[in-house]
């Protein structure tokens, strides 16, 4: 019984190590269209323009409570402040700081 768990948790330790390597190791180079260009790898294309009217549309309803909260009708005004991080790809930073 002890030699199977030792070779079951040898397995799981090799499996770590390949696991590990193959994470690390450095992509070769990216596959190549017939024009010479590289091929698209598959992953997600980033579309500034729709992360930028996220953005804009998630500070245009920020602004709408914030003037809600601070409305002198309402009674006591009460102010909830919120702090988001938005990771955005490099890409699109002009978009983004257009916005500003």
């Amino acid at each position: 019984m002890r030699r199977r768990i030792v070779v079951a948790w040898a397995g799981l330790c090799l499996g770590g190590l390949v696991a590990t390597w193959a994470l690390t190791v450095e992509p070769s180079e990216p596959p190549r269209t017939p024009a010479g260009e590289p091929a698209p790898d598959g992953g997600h294309a980033a579309d500034c323009r729709e992360i930028a009217a996220s953005l804009a549309r998630d500070r245009a309803e920020a602004e709408r409570r914030r003037q809600e909260a601070l409305d002198p009708s309402e009674g006591d005004p009460y102010v909830v402040q919120s702090l988001v991080d938005v990771a955005v790809p490099v890409e699109c930073a002009d978009e983004i700081e257009a916005l500003d």
